[in-house]
């Protein structure tokens, strides 16, 4: 045997993962084959800035677009006019102080946030009651699953003249049915809680469709076998929908109540159509005060100032999502 097999290592001790020279060796390859797949990237032209090159007109335009309005609305936010054109003036965030100093405006974050509740609570009910229908639909009735986007064809305007139709106090057909059966037939657009109800019917309504398609999906990806062991084990439908189906759709429940909530908080179409904010500021939302301190008030540095509230709340939202998101490992799907 010669001295340079004898000197060989054993391969077992080479190839042994578990030994710091085995780990170094690894790491040792790896590195070896990124330096190689660079290199040869590189004598094909592909350099590794080459895709964030190609893709920069896309991020400019992009940024141009997202990133101008906010500046603008946050940099018109402090300063202020006497008159509409007129001359401004720096005043830092006196509008900010001012804003939270106002009772209306106080009164329409709360008013804003019994709305985004309320359509997120329904939403999210309604969405769970439809997307299990629809996922036992057979036959021919699958063609409600096409119909099921619908509303969301409707645009808030058409939206609210329909539902204040609808909810007409003296010939709507919801009084009239209500009345058949006996029912208190309530003042829709007199009283303030009844108003605010109607909006968020109305918000539901046309915004559904997202939640309801999102939940489809997520049943739809659900193992067949696991329902049919939990049947075969005795589970009932309910108990089969509450232990199985729904823990595994969390992460589409979880972003149907994002887009949802995201709808409601910039929905000025459906309840400036429906209630106009009324009656009595009853339904006076934050889209509802900019709509009024703008186009009415004509007060526009203070409206962006209500601009940037509302991209603040949008973004808490964000922020939550991707809490959210990172705790279910939504990114991995």
């Amino acid at each position: 045997m010669s001295p340079g097999t004898q000197q060989r290592r054993p391969r077992s001790e080479v190839l042994d993962p578990t030994s710091s020279e085995g780990r170094a060796q690894a790491k040792a390859k790896v590195r070896a084959k990124s330096r190689a797949k660079q290199r040869a990237n590189v004598m094909i032209g592909h350099h590794p800035s080459t895709p964030y090159l190609l893709s920069l007109p896309s991020i400019l335009m992009i940024t141009f677009l997202l990133a101008f309005p906010v500046g603008y609305a946050m940099w018109g936010s402090l300063f202020d006019t006497e008159v509409l054109g007129g001359p401004q003036s720096f005043v830092g965030i006196d509008l900010y102080v001012d804003l939270f100093q106002d009772p209306e405006f106080l009164s329409s974050i709360w008013k804003t946030f019994i709305f985004v509740v309320g359509t997120i609570v329904v939403g999210i009910s309604l969405a769970l009651v439809f997307g299990f229908a629809l996922y036992r639909a057979v036959g021919k009735l699958r063609i409600l699953r096409g119909l099921t986007i619908v509303p969301y064809l409707v645009s808030g305007v058409a939206t609210a003249v329909m539902f204040r139709m609808l909810l007409n106090q003296d010939f709507g057909y919801v009084n009239r049915v209500l009345g058949f059966f006996g029912l208190p037939q309530p003042e829709w657009f007199s009283d303030g809680t009844w108003a605010m109800v109607a909006a968020v019917l109305a918000q539901v309504w046309g915004d559904l469709p997202l939640a309801v398609l999102l939940i489809l999906g997520g049943l739809q990806t659900i193992d067949s076998q696991l329902l049919e062991a939990a049947e075969v084990d005795g589970a009932t439908g309910w108990i089969r929908a509450t232990r199985i189906s729904i823990p595994l759709i969390i992460p589409q429940l979880l972003l149907g109540t994002i887009l949802l909530s995201y709808q409601a908080l910039t929905s000025l179409s459906v309840i400036i159509g429906l209630t106009g904010g009324g009656p009595v500021g009853a339904t006076r939302t934050l889209p509802i005060a900019l709509y009024e301190t703008a186009f009415v008030d004509l007060e526009t540095n203070e409206a962006l100032a209500i601009v940037v509230v509302i991209l603040a709340f949008n973004a808490l939202l964000t922020l939550g999502y991707l809490g959210i998101s990172r705790r279910y490992n939504m990114e991995e799907m």
